[in-house]
Formats: C-alpha cells, structure tokens, sequence
C-alpha cells in the first residue's frame, strides 16, 4: 500500500529521506569498549564507524543543498532557531574554556572529541530541519510519525535478526552490568531497546490495520520490553498506556480491557513476589537499589562539580565527564555522564545551557498536550515524547553523545516546536478521525 501523505516528500526528495532515517537509526555496538568506565578509549571499531558516517551524510547533505541550490530551510518554520544555535554557541564556548581535570591527565584529543560529537548533533538538525521543512505542512506530522515508527521497527528487527547469530553480543550483560543477561546487550544500551520497542507498540497499536498481523505486531514489542530489564522505562511505558487507554482511547473495549490486564498483572506479581523482586533486582543489592543504581551518587557529584563552575561549565561530553570524575568518591565504576539531562547540560554549558534544556523539554510538552486533540499523529507524538520527558530524569540525552533514540528526540522536539498549522485538525487528522469507529489505516513496510 503507498503512503498517499508522505510519498511525495519521499520520492521527491529520497536521498534525502533516506540519509535522515539511516542516521536516525544510527549504527549497532557490535565491539563495546570501556565497560567500567575507567578509560577513554575514543578510538575503536564503533567509533570510527560513526565518524565515517557522520562524515558521509554531512558531506551528501552539503553536496545535494548545493545541487539543489536551495537554503536549508525551504519552507518557514517556527522551532526558535535562534535558540539552537545559541546553545550550540555556548558549548563550544565551554568546550574551549574547559578547565583542567584533577584527576585526569589532558589528551590532545578531548577537545576534537566534543567537537566531533557536537557535529554528529548539527548533521542530525540539519537532517531534520531540511527534510521536515520541505514537506508540506498538512503532511509534516505524518512523516515525523512514520519515521518514527520505522526507525523503532528497524531496531527490533536488527536485534531479533542478529540474536540467534550472535546471542552473547544482543543478550547479554550490558554497559551497566555484565552479570545479568538483558536483551539489547552490548549492541545497543536496554534501555534504549525499551524505548525503541514502547514506540513500536504505539505505532503498531494506533495505526495499523485490526487483524492477527497487527496484535503479533504488538506482542512483539511487549516481549522485548519485558526481556531489556529497563525498570525506568517499563514503568514509564505503563504510565503512558494507562494515559492512552484510559483517557484519549476511544474504544471502551480497549479501556477496560487495559486495567482487566493490569489488574491480572497485578495478581500474578504479588502471586509470584519473590520473583518478580528477583526479576527487579537484576541482582542488586539493597543498597544499589536504594541509590538508583547508583543515580544519587552521580547526582551529588554532578552537584558539587556544578556549584563549583555554574555560568559557563566544564565543556561539552569530555568536560563534563572529567568533572564528574573528579568528584566522584567510588572506585567500583566511575559514571560517564551525569545521569539526568538537566544536571548534564549544566556540566557541559552552565547557567545558560541547563535553561535551554529545560524551556526545550518542558515547552514540547506543553504544546504536545494542547494539539493532542488534533487527531492520532499529536496523540502518538505526545505519548513518544512524555517518556522522552520521563527519561530525561535518569538518563542524559541532550547534554551527552548522538546516539540510541537522541535522533528520535530531536526528530520530536523540531517537529513539535515547528507545527504551526493554525487549523484545530490538519489534513491528515481529518482524514484519520472523520469516523470515530474507523482505526487508522496506515501500513509500514519494515514491519
């Protein structure tokens, strides 16, 4: 079946296209370095994969904006420009001032580092903000949506291709632990996997057509979820669905049906308590549970290192992670980032980054919950986006290097802030919602 909204973007402009998803995606982690911590190790094969990606893509994106002789933005959008190179600004300007660590002896590379993992940021924006800016507006959402869903499906398809051929790599310990097995492993981070799959299951729940094909295509992400171990984003996952169910579905069906589930769900966990806390623990003490694994600690660290240089900060990524280290009082892991996105900003950029952050997070959010009513494609970017919000506390995603679901982030703030349709309904949530009985009917081609 054709994608009748977003096919003109996508045969228009397939190269285009086709480089945004690809680096959306990203590349899997098939040699981890560094699992402690410890050491730098900015060479390695994953590395230098991405390098030569992001060097490719950036060259192609300049190559066909000279070609096409056209200005990277086409049509007007509103996503505060202004705002994103100001803090990219800010960051270089912390990235050249940042101090001497303490206790880490300088590399001539630290600060080509930052400046590498900025770039892979500016190819991502550029990507977005040409591709998003040349769709036409009543179609805009349904490619962001689409390539979402497409991007979250080709991670759950790499992984459950190369489990059975490289098990240990796809399920095994990850860069938290290597003591327990958690799907996602080494190639990519669990609780990335757990939010690849949340996304996946929305997609495939909202929009695709009712039939055996489509409930196998739920099962499948509800399975890996539960196999990534990810506890922050599984809870984050059953808050949003008891959000959709409960609140903005419009099937009672569906509602009841959702606390039917959970409510068994329930039963069987305090039927099975010791194993579900087993299940919970990962094998964990007490008191590494009690501290987040070990979140707190990065934390107060990450604050001690902040109050000691609030206005401009330590430098983008490598800053950062050396003022955490110089701080940090454990010898059994040393953490690479601060562990929460707005503590992270703060380290990399002071004052002045950590607002941009937040006002970025939090004015998505709010515009996600007024155009919720506008039809299916504002619904399922408001469900992606509050466990963006959700993961922001735990994880850092911003103010850290591109990869995982950092280009599905950014994909959302940009198209969010950039949805200026004046109409209470665009086009295609019209289209979806003119029958409130009717599912939508769009089919996705990775799947």
């Amino acid at each position: 079946m054709m994608d009748l909204g977003v096919a003109p973007t996508r045969q228009r402009y397939p190269m285009l296209y086709g480089m945004t998803l690809a680096y959306i995606v990203g590349l899997p982690n098939f040699i981890h370095f560094d699992v402690t911590g410890r050491t730098s190790n900015a060479l390695n094969f994953t590395s230098i994969s991405s390098i030569i990606e992001s060097v490719i893509i950036g060259y192609l994106l300049v190559a066909l904006l000279l070609l096409e002789r056209r200005p990277l933005i086409v049509r007007k959008i509103r996503i505060h420009t202004w705002m994103w190179i100001l803090l990219l600004a800010d960051f270089l300007i912390a990235t050249a001032l940042q101090p001497v660590s303490l206790l880490t002896a300088p590399k001539a590379t630290d600060g080509i580092l930052s400046l590498f993992r900025l770039g892979q940021w500016t190819v991502a924006f550029c990507l977005i903000v040409a591709l998003y800016s040349r769709t036409p507006r009543e179609q805009a959402n349904e490619l962001v949506v689409r390539l979402i869903g497409r991007a979250s499906w080709i991670w759950l398809a790499m992984i459950w291709f190369i489990l059975p051929i490289m098990p240990r790599q796809v399920y095994g310990g990850s860069e938290d632990s290597t003591a327990v097995r958690r799907l996602g492993g080494q190639l990519i981070h669990p609780a990335h996997v757990a939010l690849l799959a949340s996304m996946a299951f929305f997609y495939a729940l909202m929009f695709f057509r009712p039939g055996p094909r489509k409930w196998l295509l739920c099962a499948i992400p509800l399975v890996s979820l539960v196999l990534t171990g990810a506890r922050g984003q599984q809870a984050g996952f059953l808050l949003v669905l008891l959000l959709y169910t409960i609140i903005y579905s419009r099937k009672p069906a569906i509602r009841w049906g959702t606390v039917a589930l959970l409510g068994l769900v329930l039963l069987l966990g305090i039927a099975f308590s010791n194993k579900v806390m087993k299940y919970v623990a990962r094998g964990q003490s007490v008191q590494t549970l009690s501290s987040l694994d070990d979140r707190t600690r990065v934390w107060q660290a990450s604050i001690e290192a902040i109050k000691k240089r609030p206005l401009i900060g330590y430098g983008y990524s490598v800053g950062a992670r050396n003022a955490i280290r110089d701080h940090w009082r454990f010898a059994h892991w040393i953490p690479p980032h601060a562990h929460n996105d707005y503590l992270q900003a703060a380290l990399d950029g002071g004052v002045l980054a950590f607002v941009i952050i937040t006002f970025v997070y939090w004015r998505v959010l709010l515009l996600s919950f007024l155009r919720v009513k506008r039809g299916p494609y504002q619904l399922f970017l408001l469900i992606v986006f509050i466990q963006f919000v959700l993961n922001s506390f735990t994880g850092s995603e911003f103010g850290h290097d591109y990869g995982g679901t950092d280009g599905l982030l950014l994909l959302c703030c940009l198209s969010v802030l950039g949805d200026d349709s004046s109409s209470p309904l665009n086009t295609a949530g019209e289209r979806l919602t003119s029958n409130p009985e009717a599912e939508p009917s769009l089919e996705m081609s990775v799947a």
